[in-house]
């Protein structure tokens, strides 16, 4: 009897984000996304396993993060090396993760009708979009620590060395990996509230995440030598001045990206100092990344906003 009492009382915003966890853990999106990424990940880690068992002193070295316009050096540890690797593969998989789960979160319900039902009950509109991100969100954040305590597992059975300061610094990494996909999360959601097909709202949202992730830097890298105009000769100091004004395009149109944020927030986290042959320290790190962090907070939270105005808003029938 209490415990139905305690399920009458609880916050129905808490109801939906438990149903929308239940639910997103079963579809099929999210199984085919993840099964895609241990694949990946998996053959990853098998090409170069013997390399980091055998690798010896850890050194500085270039991160070659080129294709999201960061550049840098990373303290090369195994673990960082892994990583790395693993962020590459999730600036994709995660954007389009993050995407497919909020595309149809609004838009199928409307479609199928069961929004009305759901409305029925005593629900504010509020609760209803807030509970579905909440869930969604919950199982983002699941997923991911699971994949990161999976891919230490992984090196203890290998026998790949570890370190406990890399192993916060991974921790402290995934939390921004969090709050990449949930980035794609919030603007799934509001493609869900502007489009009344599911299908049109997957197909633009899933097309932009890989666009972004994908293709942006390299239309960057094209576009970018345009808009400043024809190479001077080489060594001169009109050259200079070209090349300045080509970094300052360059920075200017990478930064509307969200993977360039996430990738360069990963890259200050394991940053490293070819003076001490060390990472720097993380103070310095956060120091760093600050603007980046803003940035990706507001990536978040103002799509997540536009999507919450326009469902409150919005004709359900």
């Amino acid at each position: 009897m209490a415990d139905e009492e305690g399920r009458q009382e609880m916050n129905p915003a808490i109801n939906i984000a438990l149903k929308e966890l239940y639910v997103s853990v079963k579809s099929r999106r999210f199984a085919i996304i993840v099964f895609i990424y241990l694949l990946i990940f998996g053959l990853a880690v098998y090409s170069v396993k013997d390399y980091l068992i055998q690798m010896g002193t850890p050194r500085v070295g270039p991160s070659g993060f080129s294709l999201w316009g960061v550049e840098g050096k990373i303290y090369q540890t195994p673990f960082a090396m892994l990583f790395i690797i693993n962020m590459t593969i999730i600036a994709v998989l995660g954007a389009v993760l993050g995407v497919a789960l909020g595309a149809d979160a609004v838009n199928r319900e409307v479609e199928s009708g069961t929004i009305k039902v759901l409305l029925g009950h005593p629900v504010y509109r509020d609760e209803v979009i807030n509970g579905k991100f909440l869930g969604m969100g919950a199982l983002i954040t699941l997923t991911y620590i699971v994949s990161y305590v999976v891919m230490v597992a992984v090196m203890l059975i290998l026998g790949i060395p570890l370190d406990g300061d890399s192993l916060l610094r991974g921790f402290i990494a995934v939390l921004v990996t969090i709050l990449y996909t949930l980035v794609f999360l919030s603007m799934g959601l509001l493609f869900s509230t502007l489009s009344k097909k599911p299908e049109t709202s997957m197909l633009v949202g899933v097309g932009l995440a890989i666009f972004l992730t994908v293709f942006y830097g390299i239309v960057v890298s094209i576009v970018a030598p345009k808009i400043v105009g024809p190479e001077p000769p080489w060594g001169t100091v009109a050259h200079q001045l070209w090349q300045e004004e080509l970094n300052l395009w360059l920075a200017r149109l990478h930064s509307i990206n969200p993977a360039h944020h996430y990738v360069q927030l990963v890259g200050y986290i394991f940053a490293g100092d070819e003076f001490t042959n060390y990472y720097i320290p993380l103070s310095d790190s956060f120091t760093y990344g600050f603007n980046n962090l803003a940035v990706l907070l507001v990536m978040l939270l103002l799509p997540f906003a536009l999507a919450y105005a326009r469902f409150l808003t919005s004709d359900l029938r």
